[in-house]
């Protein structure tokens, strides 16, 4: 790879992407959905942003938030991904709390003023280390991640606990091969954008 040591590109977005999407056994649908950015650096500054879609009895979809402008960051950067990225939903102020062990069973937990979210992976497998300078993943962009699959995972909603567990996806199969959970966190996740291109 003929490459300098010192990437030229810029710098995007770089910190933890938390991905937690169960459903009920021989199921198609998703019953819970909770996809956490946790912002270390980006044009909007740092902050936390959740996109959370519950389909178990009751109908939650939010984007829960500590910082508004980093919402909507996420919400121009995720535009055009399909799925609840392009859903009209409401933005609500949270609080976010990072419980467990990283190295066992992680969770986060969301408060509003009025609800409550608790994510967790469990059963970690060993990291992944995802390295995809452009083009192997995106087009335009360079991408590192530590990824950490979970083949057990749970989401509580108001102190309910959702039905669900995790399933397989393929999407990973054009940069790490085979299949994987669907229940998947990376940490030190930096997205630059390829020098020379606009992303």
């Amino acid at each position: 790879m003929d490459r300098p040591i010192v990437n030229p590109g810029g710098l995007y977005w770089t910190g933890q992407h938390w991905i937690n999407y169960i459903r009920p056994a021989k199921t198609e649908e998703n019953s819970g959905m909770v996809s956490l950015w946790h912002t270390h650096y980006s044009s909007a500054g740092e902050g936390t942003v959740a996109y959370v879609l519950i389909e178990d009895g009751t109908s939650y979809h939010r984007i829960c938030t500590d910082n508004p402008e980093m919402a909507a960051f996420m919400q121009e950067w995720m535009r055009g991904r399909g799925g609840m990225y392009d859903m009209d939903l409401e933005i609500t102020q949270a609080a976010f709390t990072r419980g467990g062990s990283v190295v066992d069973s992680p969770s986060w937990t969301i408060e509003t003023e009025e609800d409550q979210v608790i994510a967790r992976w469990s059963g970690l497998q060993p990291p992944e280390l995802l390295e995809a300078p452009a083009p192997k993943l995106r087009d335009g962009w360079d991408v590192f991640s530590c990824l950490f699959f979970a083949p057990s995972a749970q989401i509580i909603f108001n102190g309910h606990l959702v039905e669900g567990e995790p399933y397989t996806v393929d999407i990973w199969k054009p940069s790490l091969g085979g299949e994987r959970s669907s229940c998947v966190f990376a940490l030190s996740e930096t997205f630059i954008q390829a020098a020379g291109r606009d992303g």
